[in-house]
This record gives structure tokens, C-alpha cells and sequence, in this order.
């Protein structure tokens, strides 16, 4: 009773290196990989888990809105930008036009939901890379998330369910990073999460990935202007289909 009417101190979640990133992955996917005989829906689970955080970090999402992730919308979009290709004078900095964009290797991520500056109708579409520079194999994890969905029998609601087709708990998805984190963590020859850093209160799925993007953003030298294109969508073009 004391601390409800005082209230609790909180902080705020932290980004982590894209090298982190991309080795909880890489850990997920061995773990769904090494249950797929002996346990099935747990595999799947940790398939969707490892999507979650690859969606999420390489759209510069909060975590709560991975879970307007439409999995009808990504099945219909799935080939677009499957067999892209790269233009031979391409560099880091190049800007191109949406029409040029098409033609990039990208997949899609499709939004569905009464939020933001939607209307809960229309998608609000987010093309990534199929691999980012960083390393995050985004194309590979969207399409083993469809691949885990249909296999369930589900082939439109949420992506994020389970087979009964009900949303997957938050709180589940951010047990499930920070356990991999801390693993992440305690592997001495890498360093790549602080030792010292306070997994559990520090790190979660809510704003660590979105964070996480944004600081790689900035380093990689992204203007401000194109970052606020692709995280605030009310005072940019909406794209919708």
C-alpha cells in the first residue's frame, strides 16, 4: 500500500550495440532450431520472439506496436523486393526516389491498427533491408515468422499470436530478450553488453530495439530529418494501401 501511494522509481530502457542485437538473434534462432523435435510450439515461440526483435529494430518501432504487425499484410507483400538489386554506384548516403526504393532489396512490414495517424483500415507500410549493413537478416526472420504462422494454420490477424490466434503477452516476449541478454552478457570474450549493466532494469523490448536504432542511426551518420520521417509518422507522408 505504501509504495502505491508514494509510487516506485522507473528507468528507462537503453539501447545495446547492433552486434548485441544481432547475436541475441542468432542465439534465438538456435534455440527454436534445437526444440523443433522435442517441442514444437516452443520453437515457434521463440521464432516469433527473434522476429519481434528483428521487426522492431530494424523499423525503429516501440515494442507495443510490433504487435500491429498484420500477418495478412505480410503475406501479401512477402516477394516484394525478394530479388532486388543494389545500384552499382549506390553509397551510404544516396537518396532515392520512392519509385528507385521499389526496386532496392527490402521487405515489407505491414501495420494494421487505430494508431498513430491510422485509421485502422489502411496500412501503414515500412520497407526495411533484407539484410542491413549491420548485419541483421530482417528478410530472413519476417518470412520464418509467415513460415511458423501458417504452419499454425493462422494466415491473417496478428503476426504475433499464438496458434489459437490470440496476441502473444508482452511480458513474455520481454522475459524471454533479457534471459537471452543476460547471456549475451555473461560471454566475457565479446564485452559486447556491459558487465555492469542492470539487464533486467535497464533492457527491454518496449524501447531498447527502437533505441538501439536510432544510435546506430546516428553514428552511421543518418540526418535527423530522414530519422524523423521513419519514427514520427504524424508530421510525415503517411503511406498507405
Amino acid at each position: 500500500g505504501c509504495e502505491y501511494c508514494m509510487g516506485s522509481e522507473s528507468r528507462a530502457n537503453q539501447p545495446i550495440s547492433i552486434r548485441a542485437t544481432v547475436e541475441i538473434l542468432r542465439r534465438i534462432r538456435m534455440m527454436a532450431a534445437d526444440e523443433t523435435e522435442s517441442d514444437l510450439a516452443l520453437s515457434n515461440y521463440y521464432y516469433r520472439v527473434g522476429a519481434m526483435l528483428a521487426v522492431l529494430t530494424a523499423g525503429s518501432l516501440r515494442g507495443y506496436e510490433g504487435f500491429y504487425v498484420c500477418l495478412a499484410g505480410l503475406r501479401k507483400h512477402l516477394r516484394s523486393g525478394k530479388n532486388g538489386a543494389v545500384p552499382a554506384d549506390y553509397n551510404f548516403h544516396t537518396l532515392f526516389s520512392e519509385d528507385d526504393a521499389r526496386e532496392l532489396p527490402h521487405v515489407v512490414i505491414t501495420l494494421l491498427g487505430a494508431f498513430k495517424a491510422e485509421n485502422g483500415s489502411d496500412y501503414h507500410m515500412i520497407n526495411v533491408a533484407n539484410v542491413t549493413t549491420s548485419g541483421l537478416q530482417v528478410r530472413w526472420w519476417v518470412e520464418k515468422l509467415v513460415s511458423v504462422c501458417e504452419s499454425e494454420g493462422r494466415f491473417r490477424g496478428p503476426a504475433f499470436a499464438g496458434p489459437d490466434g490470440k496476441l502473444e503477452s508482452s511480458l513474455d516476449y520481454d522475459a524471454t530478450f533479457r534471459e537471452v541478454a543476460k547471456e549475451v552478457q555473461g560471454d566475457t570474450d565479446t564485452e559486447w553488453i556491459p558487465s555492469d549493466l542492470d539487464v533486467d532494469g535497464c533492457l527491454g523490448l518496449s524501447r531498447t530495439p527502437r533505441k538501439t536504432a536510432e544510435t546506430r542511426a546516428k553514428q552511421a551518420g543518418v540526418s535527423t530529418q530522414i530519422q524523423d520521417a521513419m519514427n514520427r509518422w504524424r508530421t510525415g507522408k503517411v503511406r498507405t494501401t
